[in-house]
């Protein structure tokens, strides 16, 4: 998701374009996570986990390889009904699509603070229907991080840092391999607009300094583009501070 932190949650049946549907039906081994079977391409559907009518995202962390059976069988009935039917507990079916849960350079216990969030939310404890559903899953999770013992170190290692810069420095960690690199991006993520650019694909750009350098110059997002010339300008002037 490129635009996590600035993301508007997508509600209500919109037609799911045909390199995403692939994408699921691959990232599932072309099973239906209902009853395990294995079909063709041209056998499956996507199914709403949380069905759309009960407040269901209509994005990819809601998308699940279904068969035409299975997804007739459940039709509109809410997950946790359908999935006691067929004796699968909701904590046992996967989220895929986020950014943290997908990220397997992160400790597993960050990753089973978000996995709780989405099963929170398939009970119908979580009320996510709003544009700002996203922003709402990522107030929760820093909630929940600051209760758990990472979070409470990440708070007493940097004090001087806002709570939603410190929730992004264990994803940081997995991304640099230098100092320098890390004070770039904790500049980075003081602003949603740069925090979107933090990501595990950025592990593939080489120089990361050079990629952030290219962005403020040539990108066509004006928003994006003033934010990261100012964290640039925040970055230049703490390592000057550092060197002198």
């Amino acid at each position: 998701m490129d635009d996590r932190f600035t993301h508007y949650s997508k509600h209500g049946r919109g037609n799911i374009p045909k390199n995403v549907r692939s994408e699921v039906f691959r990232r599932d081994k072309f099973s239906c996570l209902y009853c395990g079977r294995s079909f063709s391409q041209q056998e499956l559907t996507i199914d709403h986990l949380v069905p759309l009518m009960l407040g269901g995202l209509d994005e990819i962390t809601n998308y699940v390889t279904c068969c035409k059976e299975c997804n007739q069988k459940k039709s509109s009935s809410d997950i946790q009904t359908f999935a006691n039917q067929l004796l699968i507990p909701i904590e046992k079916i996967p989220v895929h699509g986020d950014p943290i849960i997908d990220n397997e350079k992160l400790p597993i216990q960050i990753r089973i603070i978000r996995k709780k969030i989405y099963d929170r939310y398939r009970h119908g404890q979580l009320n996510l229907i709003s544009k700002s559903s996203q922003q709402k899953i990522e107030k929760v999770y820093r909630r929940k991080l600051w209760e758990t013992r990472t979070g409470k170190e990440l708070e007493e290692e940097f004090p001087y840092l806002p709570g939603q810069v410190r929730a992004m420095i264990p994803e940081i960690r997995t991304i640099v391999d230098s100092e320098r690199d890390f004070i770039l991006l904790l500049e980075l993520a003081k602003s949603a607009n740069t925090r979107n650019l933090i990501n595990k694909r950025m592990r593939e750009v080489g120089n990361i300094e050079e990629y952030i350098r290219k962005i403020s110059t040539t990108s066509r997002d004006e928003a994006l583009k003033k934010r990261t010339i100012q964290a640039l300008i925040r970055f230049e002037k703490k390592m000057k501070e550092i060197i002198e």
